[in-house]
């Protein structure tokens, strides 16, 4: 891993880890005082939302980069290594094309007038930042998408063993692999117990 991608990568964690966390704590904080004190943060809720909007945007790059976002996988079963990667390659540009082209709107919402000229209404914020967790999620996920395309076209598509793939299957659950019903030949495909 080079040291930008190190550096990045360090960077959309903490970015991601950290929205999430301050908007929990501000949440909480917001709580305690009403219970307690009686106070209101009339600020807090608005605060909340926007910092997990930028938690989601960020979350989706990390997803992204670490292959974990959701897919269906039907056509790829059914070829070899060659045809896995040419379907690896199509579904990467599809992707870059879609993240292209919504960052490239993104980012032209943010220029738009009203973006500069409206405030929200409790942290007197204006709108460009708070939108602009958008086109910098759409912006970090096609670099990761491209980088996704240039993995897949030296390396090709990632072969995944059925062992792995019940594994993956089994941790998704919370159970080990020896917890899944494994159908025995031996008892005329019924499954054990």
């Amino acid at each position: 891993m080079t040291r930008f991608n190190k550096v990045l990568t360090a960077v959309e964690n903490v970015l991601a880890a950290g929205t999430l966390g301050a908007a929990v704590f501000i949440a909480a904080l917001a709580i305690v005082l009403r219970a307690v004190s009686g106070v209101f943060l009339f600020w807090s809720e608005e605060a909340v939302i926007y910092l997990i909007i930028f938690s989601t945007f960020l979350g989706a790059v990390i997803t992204l980069r670490e292959s974990e976002h959701v897919n269906v996988d039907i056509i790829p079963v059914f070829l070899g290594r060659r045809g896995k990667k040419y379907m690896a390659i199509l579904a990467s540009l599809i992707t870059i094309a879609y993240l292209g082209g919504i960052g490239f709107f993104a980012w032209r919402l943010i220029f738009e007038p009203f973006s500069f000229s409206t405030i929200t209404p409790a942290l007197k914020l204006p709108l460009w930042a708070v939108e602009l967790a958008v086109p910098i999620g759409f912006t970090l996920m096609f670099y990761r998408a491209v980088e996704i395309l240039v993995r897949t076209i030296r390396y090709g598509a990632a072969e995944t063993t059925v062992e792995e793939a019940l594994e993956m299957e089994a941790a998704a659950l919370g159970l080990e692999v020896q917890d899944l019903n494994v159908v025995d030949d031996e008892n005329d495909g019924k499954a054990k117990p």
